[in-house]
């Protein structure tokens, strides 16, 4: 008997231990599983905080290169019947004594003086600023009403095309109420030359994105295109633009990819206030540029180093 009470004692005994040893692993594996939700937890808190400090600061950026835009440019409020932006007389007469002292060397800023009256002032400034333009700005009377080309010409899918904002095909098409292509128009040229390029088509011309940006909200109010046609507004042509960070190595592979880059430029050698341009390629530590405003430096390959303070923000390309 005595037996039988030791052994019933024992087994109670090994049960105890049994279910405790059993109640220990649930509490282990729930202590598991609730630090699984806290890690899982901060993690997406991490991932959503990281998120919205991005945003904040794009937008941030996006905003002040506004500003400084609308500080060197007349205010959008200052707008003429035709167009075009109304005449600052201050304004205009240095532009007037610019070309002045130009037509000394060059007989083609006095056709420009000798019908200054139907120039705006912002053709006056283009002009004055880049010398490229002048063929542009001699036939701005004659062809500143001319229907814009409707196609971009010859296109080779999987290659760049450089076009300019101040070609004659298209460069004289209003951009909004207040500008025209040839003048703010770099925006819209550089996503023309991307999607052209992806797509191989050649009818997204430079005027019609331009048209397309004014008409959904893309061309501010300082008359300068917003970064969100960079991205949203570019699948409207068959092409995705993602943002990149601002490292040479992962330039260079984009590019490597075929995928063709935009960049937001601030003050240096392309501008002095705002500007995109498109990086086409990079080979032996150079990038190639298709910038929109000047065949010059298009011609030209650019270092990271030389580029690098000048960029402000940047997108490659893919097709959707």
């Amino acid at each position: 008997m005595t037996g039988d009470l030791t052994s019933d004692k024992e087994k109670m005994a090994r049960e105890r231990r049994k279910r405790k040893q059993l109640e220990r692993v649930r509490q282990v594996e729930r202590a598991k599983q609730r630090l699984r939700r806290g890690v899982f937890g901060g993690f997406l808190v991490l991932i959503l905080g990281i998120g919205l400090f991005r945003w904040q600061q794009n937008r941030r950026a996006e905003e002040a290169w506004q500003d400084y835009e609308a500080e060197n440019y007349l205010s959008g409020d200052n707008q003429a019947a035709d167009g075009q932006t109304a005449s600052d007389p201050e304004v205009r007469a240095e532009y007037l004594n610019k070309l002045q002292a130009l037509a000394s060397s060059d007989e083609r800023y006095q056709t420009i003086l000798d019908r200054a009256e139907e120039y705006p002032d912002n053709v006056l400034r283009m002009v004055c600023q880049n010398e490229e333009t002048l063929n542009f700005a001699v036939d701005y009377p004659e062809k500143k009403d001319s229907e814009p080309a409707s196609t971009v010409g010859d296109v080779t899918k999987g290659v760049v095309p450089l076009l300019i904002q101040w070609d004659r095909r298209w460069g004289y098409a209003l951009y909004g109420s207040s500008t025209i292509v040839a003048v703010s128009g770099c925006g819209p040229t550089c996503i023309a030359m991307v999607a052209c390029g992806l797509t191989g088509r050649n009818d997204i011309t430079p005027a019609k994105v331009a048209s397309y940006s004014a008409n959904n909200g893309f061309l501010t109010e300082s008359r300068d295109t917003s970064w969100d046609l960079m991205t949203y507004g570019a699948e409207e042509y068959g092409i995705t633009g993602t943002e990149l960070g601002l490292d040479e190595a992962a330039m260079a592979n984009q590019l490597a990819a075929g995928h063709p880059i935009i960049a937001s430029m601030g003050a240096g050698d392309f501008t002095s206030s705002g500007h995109f341009i498109v990086l086409t390629g990079y080979a032996n530590g150079s990038f190639t540029v298709n910038d929109p405003n000047s065949l010059v430096r298009s011609g030209e390959t650019w270092s990271f180093e030389r580029l690098k303070n000048q960029i402000v923000n940047l997108w490659y390309y893919t097709v959707l």
